[in-house]
């Protein structure tokens, strides 16, 4: 009697881990804001011609002159105020991103 023969072992498979670092492209930073600055001029009846007067000394002969409420300026400080909260929750959010994917060289 004839034996049957052994099957053949299956091949080892073999797993091999590998770690890529990725590259993340770091943009820089906008540069920082240039504001320039305003003046502002309180105009009321009592000050009026004088105002006239110096303003428009400062444009070369011609009055012009805008205006807002109280309330408007208010406004206006509260938008920026906004404009600044933005900005700077922005930032704190593109840096912890920065941080987080730099790349440390051994």
């Amino acid at each position: 009697m004839k034996s049957d023969p052994l099957p053949t072992p299956e091949p080892v498979i073999k797993t091999v881990t590998e770690y890529k670092t990725l590259e993340i492209y770091q943009p820089q930073l906008p540069k920082k804001i240039d504001l320039q600055d305003v003046e502002f001029f309180v105009v009321t009846e009592k000050n009026l011609e004088e105002q006239i007067a110096k303003i428009s000394k400062m444009q070369g002969g011609t009055f012009v002159i805008f205006g807002m409420t109280p309330q408007d300026y208010e406004n206006m400080a509260f938008n920026l105020q906004e404009l600044r909260r933005y900005i700077r929750q922005q930032k704190e959010i593109i840096i912890y991103y920065r941080d987080a994917t730099k790349v440390e060289l051994p």
